[in-house]
């Protein structure tokens, strides 16, 4: 059986990927550009993510949907957290992702937990807000099949009209129905044991990564009084307590998403000389056949390969197949290079006809018009652009990535500082 038509939330502004991991269709939507926080939801999806667009303001977030949840399709075979585990670590390996900075909520704190503890060498940072899976026997979670139907906002959220504006006013069937296959796939994983994993706590003590717990104090579905028990089995961790607060975190504090983003970025945010906060570059390698943070776009029929990323400067690896071509444009607040790997590159550099061949570095100044050719018949070129400062750039090419009218890909170009010029004669 396939999802619903239907799904909960507004997603406007978010760019929306269908990946197959093992044969199941898998829904990833992203906001923001920098480096990426992936992000695990609950069981519930219908609140949405509004809280997103707050981590979006210096960082990339990618919010999978769960198989069985939101806009993914079904997996009869995922019975159990390993199901869930493995599906994500393929889905990971797919988007070239690793050194994760990963988040999940209730649910999805559960299975942020489970997979970090088999792959603590993957993980950066993690963030568990308010997570499902260790079974806390002092702090038991509530029996939701005895919870009338008009009580469960006040065990979703401190103040129950939170909650309640999170469903419909009026009787929608598409609602009902969305929700039901949630929390069947819920009622999957926790057949064998509601409370969660037994064998969780044993495995815990794996993660090395620096962990941060994120609960409402008055939250009745995941009582605040199990993070004790988290906090003394993951050595690296600490917890940030939201007073009267249920478990719809960041729907009813919608400022811990910006503790959530201070723990991710305590360790690579710095500032410039005005004091403005800048997206540092992390010290690394970023192997020859790898992308940095797993991020590839596909542009105008040319292939862009992220290597390096911060506020200061951005390098991407290009291939551009014979006969394609980036038109003349300017940067007004970049300098731009080129660093030519293979094929020769026609260049009209502020009016003037060059061309350069393997191992000719192209200088190309902030304020003054650059066009870049592929002319050969027959012979791909490969070269590594850089630019600095970023600037908008990146948030550019997120934009543009499988945009193929090249007319739209000039009217977004001129909001992210990049002019193009008109045609000659134009």
């Amino acid at each position: 059986m396939l999802q619903p038509a239907f799904f909960f939330p507004a997603m406007d502004g978010f760019d929306r990927h269908e990946i197959d991991v093992n044969g199941i269709r898998t829904v990833v939507y992203g906001i923001g550009q920098g480096r990426p926080i992936v992000f695990l939801h609950g069981a519930g999806t219908f609140p949405g993510f509004e809280f997103a667009r707050r981590l979006a303001a210096n960082r990339r977030v990618l919010i999978p949907y769960h198989p069985g949840f939101g806009e993914s399709a079904d997996d009869d075979g995922a019975t159990t957290i390993d199901d869930y585990v493995l599906h994500y670590a393929t889905l990971f390996e797919q988007l070239g992702l690793c050194d994760i900075d990963l988040a999940g909520f209730s649910l999805g704190g559960w299975i942020a937990a489970e997979y970090a503890a088999r792959f603590d060498g993957k993980i950066r940072r993690l963030v568990l807000v308010a997570p499902a899976g260790l079974v806390v026997a002092e702090h038991p979670v509530p029996d939701l099949s005895v919870v009338a139907p008009q009580d469960l906002p006040g065990y979703l959220t401190h103040d129950p009209a939170v909650a309640v504006s999170y469903f419909p006013k009026v009787p929608d069937p598409a609602f009902d129905q969305a929700l039901g296959r949630e929390m069947m796939g819920l009622g999957r994983l926790l057949a064998q044991d509601p409370q969660g994993n037994p064998k969780l706590e044993r495995w815990l003590p794996r993660i090395s990564a620096p962990t941060l717990l994120l609960w409402g104090s008055a939250d009745r579905m995941r009582p605040a009084g199990a993070a004790d028990a988290w906090l003394k089995l993951i050595s690296n961790s600490s917890a940030e307590f939201f007073p009267e607060t249920g478990h719809l975190l960041f729907e009813e504090r919608p400022e811990a998403a910006d503790s959530l983003l201070a723990f991710f970025n305590a360790d690579i945010i710095s500032r410039d000389q005005k004091g403005q906060t800048m997206v540092s570059m992390p010290a690394g390698v970023t192997k020859s056949t790898e992308s940095y943070e797993g991020i590839v776009w596909s542009i105008l029929g040319q292939t862009y390969t992220l290597k390096q990323h911060s506020d200061a400067s951005m390098a991407w690896h290009a291939v551009l197949p014979p006969g394609t071509f980036v038109p003349p444009h300017i940067h007004p607040i970049q300098d731009e290079f080129i660093y030519l790997l293979e094929g020769e590159l026609d260049l009209l550099l502020d009016g003037e006809k060059v061309s350069a061949k393997p191992g000719d570095t192209i200088r190309l100044p902030m304020g003054q018009s650059h066009g870049i050719f592929n002319n050969s018949a027959d012979a791909t070129v490969k070269c590594v652009f850089w630019v600095a400062p970023t600037g908008k750039l990146r948030g550019l090419f997120e934009r543009i990535h499988n945009v193929g009218d090249p007319a739209e890909v000039v009217r977004i170009a001129a909001e992210h500082d990049v002019d193009f010029l008109p045609p000659p004669g134009a």
